[in-house]
């Protein structure tokens, strides 16, 4: 699914970036929340 492709490269982000990374993981969360729904 691109939706958890979008997840992983939020958390690689993550890694770099910390503060940018956890606002794509929320966004990412948030948005497959609402998805599998």
């Amino acid at each position: 699914m691109i939706s958890l492709n979008l997840v992983l490269a939020g958390l690689r982000l993550g890694l770099k970036n910390r503060q940018v990374g956890e606002k794509w993981v929320f966004d990412d969360c948030s948005y497959l929340c609402k998805g599998l729904k």
